[in-house]
């Protein structure tokens, strides 16, 4: 029996370093694969620390020479109207998440733990409608939104992104399908009701599958742009992804009075890209907030279909 110890420890060695070399040959494929997918953003970043000379001698460096802050101040002082479109995006995009966790949950609860006539064949329905792009029935939207008169409002456009609620209704479905039932029984026999089970039981089991649906409704209000362009007209409710692009094509006589202010120093495509970076660091930051809320209610919403 000795004997078969020593001849399997060096088999046990062997394995257990393939399996080494695996892992570690893994994790170097993956870092290599973040970093062709970060170098985008990490260019963003480098040109946004770039002056006019620089960007127009070494425009696809990754590092910059010299870190000059020349579009930063463009952006700050130049544009008046930016903390106005940062302000907008989080009253739409908060608000909408708001809104939407809410419905999402009173509705997947419903799917999940109701039954009714027809409850299939309406959630079916309602999967249905995720693969519908909102693009194809925009005028349909405009007239709708038109007719209610609630263009040009915040309010109109928080509703109008709250009602794009498949998805989220589907995440809280499969987050209370995966609660222990046994709780809620006991709660019913104990002389509860189906709305104080969902309120005091269901809803803080269920955090994780909340927080998904608000990190996602959050993140796709704050980077829409068709829809808002299309529903707003006044500059001072755009949202930032709006209010930059107006900027980009519109902004002469802002860029002329910088320019001549700053002497020349900033570009505009550098200063374009510091404008960027404003419109994406707070989703950035959210998200890495929230990371891990985020993939433990995706993992708690696989476990039962």
């Amino acid at each position: 029996m000795a004997q078969l110890d020593l001849t399997q420890a060096p088999a046990d060695r062997r394995h257990l370093n393939r399996r080494r070399i695996r892992h570690t040959a893994l994790h170097i494929l993956l870092i290599v694969w973040i970093i062709i997918l970060m170098l985008p953003l990490i260019w963003v970043i480098s040109t946004s620390f770039k002056d006019r000379v620089e960007f127009l001698t070494n425009a696809a460096a990754l590092l910059p020479r010299s870190v000059s802050l020349v579009n930063y101040e463009y952006v700050l002082s130049a544009i008046r109207q930016l903390p106005v479109y940062l302000t907008n995006s989080f009253i739409l995009a908060g608000g909408t998440a708001i809104l939407q966790v809410l419905l999402a949950s009173l509705a997947g609860y419903a799917f999940a733990r109701m039954r009714f006539r027809g409850r299939d064949w309406i959630f079916g329905a309602l999967l249905i409608s995720i693969f519908i792009p909102r693009a194809g029935g925009l005028m349909a939207l405009y007239e709708l939104m038109a007719f209610l008169r609630l263009r040009n409002s915040l309010i109109g456009l928080i509703l109008l992104f709250a009602a794009n609620i498949p998805t989220a209704i589907f995440i809280m479905r499969q987050s209370f399908l995966a609660l222990p039932q046994e709780i809620e029984e006991a709660a019913l026999i104990d002389g509860a009701n189906w709305f104080q089970v969902f309120w005091r039981i269901a809803i803080p089991l269920a955090t994780s599958g909340m927080i998904v649906v608000a990190t996602l409704s959050f993140v796709a209000v704050w980077s829409d742009f068709l829809i808002a362009y299309t529903m707003l007209d006044k500059d001072a409710l755009l949202p930032i992804a709006v209010g930059i692009q107006r900027l980009v094509i519109g902004g002469g006589s802002v860029y002329e009075a910088a320019l001549s202010r700053l002497g020349g120093q900033f570009a505009a495509e550098a200063a374009n890209a510091a404008m960027l970076l404003f419109a994406i660091l707070p989703v950035v930051a959210i998200y890495a907030l929230l990371q891990k809320w985020f993939m433990k209610g995706l993992m708690e919403g696989a476990i039962k279909s």
